[in-house]
């Protein structure tokens, strides 16, 4: 009779440590992803801080000016101004100086949804050197 040569060994065990180890981990690394989500749903209303300008940037007579009154109006160089139209403006700026400098005005209480479509529309036409305008009692 042939025996299997497992048979003559009875203390074969397998080591749990290795195992118990990466379940530990695994739990550790669960519980700290799911206490990050919980912070994020945790955001009911948002107060934005005061802008306060590290860089003070005196104001340049060649920087094209776009500007968002609180009711949603957009404004080209002092000209109302549709977002198309503002469109057809920031292709020739595109074409002829992709560098030129932009500032955006906005109201404080202008609708977000509004700026976006500005800055989108700044992106579309690959126009990148844009500073948003803020309050500073030297300058204004």
């Amino acid at each position: 009779m042939s025996r299997s040569p497992y048979e003559d060994d009875e203390d074969v065990a397998l080591s749990m440590s290795p195992l118990i180890d990466c379940v530990f981990l695994l739990l550790i690394f669960f519980l700290v992803t799911t206490m990050l989500k919980k912070d994020n749903k945790e955001v009911e209303s948002l107060n934005l801080p005061v802008s306060r300008s590290s860089l003070e940037v005196p104001p340049d007579d060649t920087v094209i000016a776009i500007a968002i009154d609180v009711d949603g109006v957009v404004y080209y160089e002092g000209e109302v101004t549709t977002i198309g139209t503002l469109l057809e403006e920031l292709r020739e700026i595109e074409q002829n100086d992709p560098d030129r400098r932009i500032r955006l005005d906005t109201d404080e209480n202008t609708a977000f949804s509004r700026l976006v479509e500005v800055l989108d529309a700044l992106s579309f036409r690959n126009l990148r050197n844009v500073g948003v305008r803020t309050y500073h009692e030297k300058y204004d």
